[in-house]
């Protein structure tokens, strides 16, 4: 199977959106980072380019921030662009959504034509080659506005399997404690054969945050960082200078 197509299933989609990505810790606190650095930069917020937006949470929450500004969402699953659709239809034309395979360099002529005043991806990246990863850093800052930010909150790989270990008990009780809140009967082994036996994992191809952001100095990014890391959850990113 093709790296990445299992999140072309529906009832993996499903069980994602319902029952994990809510359980995912510091959910919140990687969503204020993400806001507090936007904010900072000098540039108006116009446009917003959501890579790989999944359901689109992440563009709605700028969309929010910014009123005025329009957002074009791309992903390669068609029920995650369902589900944004659903999610998103209310923000009528501040919304292009399109279908793009993050794969190939070609998935860029699905945003238009015009530069981003940000730019943001919500674990989906991770699913790529390195190499693959690399150029995509690389297309993402041509189309950034001069002093744009490009944020990305990614799964990471660890640095040890011990540390890797570890990071994989605090999802199970996360997962576990999220599972409860919702009225879920399950016990924390049952999470954890979930977790550690669910089809989406063979997708990953994780790599380092140090690498990822040693890849976009290279690039040219300045202000480049691991803004938020918790194990393997991490926040990092950079801005196209002026």
């Amino acid at each position: 199977m093709k790296q990445g197509e299992s999140w072309k299933n529906k009832e993996l989609v499903s069980a994602y959106l319902d029952g994990i990505r809510g359980g995912i810790p510091l959910a919140n606190e990687q969503v204020d980072v993400a806001l507090r650095l936007v904010a900072a930069t000098d540039v108006p917020i116009r446009r917003v380019l959501d890579i790989g937006c999944g359901d689109g949470f992440l563009g709605a929450v700028l969309l929010q921030r910014y009123p005025e500004a329009h957002a074009v969402f791309v992903d390669h699953s068609e029920p995650m662009l369902e589900a944004a659709r659903e999610k998103l239809a209310a923000l009528g034309s501040r919304v292009t959504i399109e279908r793009a395979d993050l794969a190939s360099p070609d998935w860029r002529r699905a945003t238009g034509s015009g530069s981003f005043d940000v730019a943001i991806s919500g674990f989906a990246i991770h699913h790529l080659t390195d190499e693959r990863k690399r150029a995509l850093y690389g297309e993402v800052f041509e189309l950034l506005t001069p002093g744009a930010h490009f944020l990305n909150s990614e799964h990471v790989s660890s640095a040890t399997l011990w540390l890797e270990d570890v990071f994989n008990d605090t999802l199970i009780d996360a997962f576990y404690e999220h599972g409860h809140a919702q009225g879920r009967k399950v016990t924390r082994e049952d999470v954890a054969r979930e977790y550690v036996h669910r089809p989406a994992r063979e997708d990953n191809i994780l790599a380092s945050v140090e690498a990822q952001c040693g890849w976009l100095r290279e690039i040219g990014y300045q202000d480049v960082d691991c803004y938020l890391k918790l194990f393997e959850l991490a926040v990092f990113g950079g801005r196209r200078p002026y």
